[in-house]
């Protein structure tokens, strides 16, 4: 739950940063802070590219289980007989 929250969280960031950044204030040709707001778009991307990276789904490899006959003497039938099923996964 939380790590939703988290990757939200950092995805309306990056959003509004990029909001700010181009805003028609700043789109002058005297701007001299383009290389500070170029740089934290560059890391907003990065972090945003990090975050979404992790945020992929695992996947396993599948357990696969089945049924495994427990078998006992019966000296009554002279022989093996099954007395039940174990549940056997690996």
């Amino acid at each position: 739950m939380f790590r939703k929250f988290a990757i939200a969280a950092v995805a309306v960031a990056t959003m509004a940063t990029a909001a700010v950044t181009i805003t028609p204030n700043e789109a002058h040709a005297k701007n001299r802070h383009g290389g500070a707001i170029a740089a934290g778009a560059i890391i907003g991307l990065a972090a945003g590219a990090i975050i979404a990276s992790q945020a992929q789904p695992r996947y396993y490899q599948p357990v696969r289980c089945q049924n495994r006959p427990v078998t006992r003497w019966s000296p009554y039938h002279g022989r093996y007989i099954v007395v039940g099923y174990q549940r056997v996964c690996y």
